[in-house]
């Protein structure tokens, strides 16, 4: 799905008179030098002058498109604008933006990952307001919380009107200082890091957001590679498995992000043949057969609410094993929780920044299968205390900001590759059970699960959006939206053409 600038009628005018690509620059461009977008979520342009950019972010059905200006020249006019051949109502930044709202709505299934961007591109000393302080998980960033420099968002006109740019989830058109991060229904592994490049524009800060990305990439690409040699018939198969207390069901996480990095982790997802799409429900003959065939068990249950109840006794319970069933996964202690890095009000780490590091994750998934892979390795989001009832291990607060804080921009490092590496020789038992959880041969191409019951989401409707003939759209999780967003717009609406930019 190629889609043209907002301003089509300037399109010539820019492509004679910006480089076609960053890396062609000689010198630093204005919000920094970075290559396009490999999967097609942006494109940006620079001008011969090097003192502005156009950056243009790509949705499924639409784009948005940002001047960023540089130096001390003051903001384009309309007939500067015209003369290039840009439409005079473009969103127009001044880069490096210097106070910045970032709106990341929460929910227990997880945030739409900005901040995260945000902090790998170099902007948390830009970072006045989050729509929740409470739910922070940054060191630095709660240090910003505890000394007032950080508060919560609730779209006032005295906040709005000292910001110089929103970085927002959800395209809100003609709304002068919103930067639209777009989300998908789904996504592949690498492709939610590539905003962390665009992003990094606008704090002039392109080239280390490029650098970030490369490290992430390239990390994640060795560890893929290495378990690509992982014998067929030796791959473990690995479930992605949550209750939902409202509908009082199991579902299967089955999205291409979750499956496509169980794959690349040289593990085998559920359901074992045919198409359940993502979070399926689950009859209770279903989920016990998944159990049953796994060799690693991800839980993302959000437990809260629940009163004081040891959470792994309670998914046990759920499931409806007996304590004296024997269950390989439980026996054998494969059971992870998805929240071993939390803040002090118990938010997980992964509800922050899973999307921004999947090389971390791809490191967790891998590290629960073959832990001889790397012995010195220690989990970042999975948590193998679940199954112990010891709850979190990696406590993040405020006094953990220092320049070796093992966060984000801290704990980037490159994996070495381990060519000699080629899983175990240990084969999985065959798996037992009917249906498409319980069988490679079974199911029945998706339409039904394997106990009879209707499956959430066909595949067809989940998956596709293609940009270039190729591209996945992204979501790993499906978020909440506050109440106070509507009053936001509206304030919004109404300076329009009021407020000035900067």
């Amino acid at each position: 799905m190629l889609l043209s600038f907002e301003f089509v009628a300037g399109a010539i005018g820019l492509a004679l008179m910006a480089t076609p690509q960053a890396q062609a620059q000689s010198s630093i461009s204005c919000g920094g030098s970075i290559t396009n977008g490999e999967l097609g979520t942006f494109t940006v342009q620079y001008f011969d002058n090097e003192q502005m950019s156009v950056l243009t972010t790509v949705g499924r059905s639409s784009n948005e498109s940002y001047l960023l200006y540089c130096g001390d020249q003051p903001s384009p006019d309309t007939m500067a604008l015209l003369v290039m051949g840009i439409p005079s109502n473009i969103k127009t930044f001044k880069v490096p933006v210097q106070r910045i709202a970032v709106e990341d709505p929460y929910s227990p299934l997880g945030g739409s990952f900005i901040g995260s961007y945000v902090e790998l591109a170099g902007g948390n000393y830009a970072t006045t307001e989050v729509l929740d302080p409470s739910r922070v998980v940054s060191p630095c960033l709660q240090q910003k919380v505890q000394s007032g420099n950080i508060t919560s968002f609730q779209g006032a006109m005295d906040q709005y009107t000292q910001l110089d740019a929103t970085f927002r989830p959800i395209q809100h058109q003609g709304q002068i200082k919103d930067i639209w991060v777009p989300t998908w229904d789904d996504s592949k592994p690498l492709f939610g890091i590539e905003y962390i490049k665009a992003v990094s524009m606008f704090f002039g800060n392109g080239q280390s957001g490029e650098s970030v990305y490369k490290t992430i990439k390239d990390s994640y690409m060795v560890l893929q590679d290495d378990m690509i040699r992982i014998p067929k018939e030796n791959k473990k198969r690995i479930a992605w498995v949550m209750y939902d207390f409202n509908t009082k069901y199991w579902r299967l996480r089955n999205n291409p992000f979750s499956r496509n990095i169980i794959i690349d982790a040289g593990g085998i997802p559920f359901p074992l043949s045919g198409i359940a799409g993502d979070q399926p429900s689950l009859t209770a003959d279903e989920i016990k057969i998944m159990i049953r065939n796994a060799q690693v068990v991800i839980d993302e249950t959000d437990f809260s609410g629940q009163g004081n109840v040891n959470p792994y006794t309670l998914w046990k319970r759920l499931i409806g094993f007996a304590d004296s069933e024997r269950v390989p996964v439980i026996d054998q202690w494969k059971v992870y929780s998805l929240d071993n890095t939390f803040n002090p009000d118990g938010i997980s780490d992964a509800h922050y920044r899973v999307e921004a590091r999947p090389d971390l994750l791809l490191k967790d998934i891998i590290h629960s299968q073959y832990p001889t892979y790397d012995p010195a390795y220690r989990f970042t989001f999975l948590n193998e205390g679940f199954v112990h009832g010891d709850g979190p291990s990696n406590l993040q607060t405020a006094d953990m900001c220092n320049e070796s804080t093992v966060y984000n921009k801290g704990d980037i490092k490159s994996f070495a590759a381990k060519p000699q590496f080629n899983g175990d020789s240990t084969p999985p038992p065959p798996a037992v059970g009917g249906g498409i959880y319980g069988s490679e041969d079974g199911g029945s191409g998706g339409e039904q699960s394997g106990g009879g019951k209707k499956s959430g989401v066909v595949a067809a409707v989940v998956s596709v959006a293609v940009i270039l003939g190729a591209g996945f759209a992204f979501a790993f999780f499906k978020w909440t939206r506050r109440a106070k967003e509507d009053r936001f717009i509206e304030l919004e609406e109404e300076m329009n053409n009021e407020i000035p930019l900067h």
